[in-house]
């Protein structure tokens, strides 16, 4: 019998990412490589990189403190349980974006991440994602291609760029019982079908949390992503999910930290040389109100946080306007309030990576979108 672990060297060697969720690949010409990672729910940068220098924080958040917090600039500091994170802003291999938002203004998860992948400034403003059309104008017609791995849903990299998904027939759900979807998977592949056989003949089993399979580490999906970045994929876009902290927050965001942490530094070592020809951006759909709620959490809000990494970055600065937290500051009285679309960022960073003009942006990438003053990410 072979063990779980083995299974993923095994895949992984044959070059197929099928045990990784929420994971999409392109291929395009050029060397430089863009990584986007979609966090899912929502997250509160206003824990992650604590505005500890507005006076107004503290009066915001009177339990919040800076116990453990590790200095950025003198006036943000990063939440402790992201050091892997601090030794890269320190290095100048990361930043971050402060208050920065979609056009989107309500709160629903499904609006609110159809903007996000869709880069436009409605829900239904486009059926295909704006990573899919940055794919389709480097491509220049020359085969290109696109795989998702996952539920085959997500909307980023959909699109008439050449698309592959591993679900071709069926919905299934992406359950952490990745063997389960690998055999469905693989059932008329003879060497497959037989190692996945070996990993799943282990007898009875209980269904109890303890007993059922973990699913894919944040350090493993980062070692596959760089070792696609590092063969033919040069886009590449994954998800990272539990960010909906309305409950007990400042102990659901710890993994969570680590998590991204271990992700973004999984990737530097897993692309090893080609980490500096790389840049990496992560945001989620919105942020989270101001005040904590009497669960200990925070509640759908407005501006967010967006994190830029990569040894292709100019980092080592937390970017952005800062509003203020202050009386009369906040974004209807109860979130943080958006002065930058992150659209512009990313559009600038990708006009950094690969030279596509600024038109393609404006008017097809992230159709009306307002560039503003040149932004040099790269």
């Amino acid at each position: 019998m072979i063990s779980r672990r083995e299974l993923l060297k095994l895949v992984s060697a044959s070059g197929l990412a099928s045990v990784l969720p929420h994971i999409a690949l392109a291929r395009a010409p050029g060397d430089m490589r863009l990584v986007v990672i979609v966090l899912r729910g929502g997250m509160d940068g206003l824990d992650v990189v604590q505005p500890y220098g507005d006076k107004a924080f503290a009066a915001l958040r009177p339990n919040a403190g800076n116990m453990g917090y590790m200095d950025l600039d003198g006036f943000f500091a990063l939440h402790p349980r992201a050091a892997p994170l601090h030794a890269l802003f320190k290095s100048g291999e990361l930043g971050f974006i402060q208050a920065v938002a979609t056009p989107y203004r309500s709160r629903s998860h499904f609006e609110g991440q159809d903007i996000l992948e869709n880069g436009t400034s409605a829900a239904q403003g486009a059926d295909s994602g704006w990573l899919n059309r940055l794919a389709g104008t480097l491509a220049n017609g020359n085969a290109n291609y696109a795989v998702d791995v996952g539920t085959g849903e997500d909307l980023i990299l959909r699109g008439p760029t050449r698309f592959r998904s591993w679900y071709p027939d069926t919905k299934l759900e992406f359950l952490a019982q990745s063997g389960q979807f690998l055999t469905m998977l693989y059932q008329d592949d003879p060497l497959m079908s037989q190692a996945l056989k070996g990993a799943s003949d282990s007898g009875e089993r209980s269904m109890d949390i303890a007993d059922t399979d973990p699913g894919v580490s944040a350090r493993e999906v980062a070692a596959l992503v760089g070792k696609f970045l590092n063969e033919d994929a040069r886009i590449a876009a994954f998800s990272i999910l539990g960010w909906d902290t309305h409950v007990n927050q400042a102990k659901r965001l710890q993994p969570q930290m680590v998590r991204l942490a271990e992700t973004i530094s999984g990737l530097k070592t897993a692309l090893g040389a080609n980490w500096k020809k790389t840049a990496i951006v992560a945001c989620g759909e919105f942020g989270r109100t101001a005040r904590m709620n009497g669960s200990g959490g925070t509640d759908h809000g407005s501006g967010g946080l967006a994190l830029l990494a990569g040894g292709a970055v100019a980092g080592g600065k937390v970017l952005g306007e800062w509003p203020g937290l202050g009386e009369g500051n906040l974004y209807e009285d109860r979130d943080l309030k958006p002065t930058e679309d992150i659209r512009r960022y990313i559009a600038w960073l990708a006009a950094g990576l690969y030279g596509v003009p600024q038109d393609k942006f404006t008017s097809e990438i992230f159709p009306g979108v307002d560039m503003g003053q040149k932004l040099t990410l790269v």
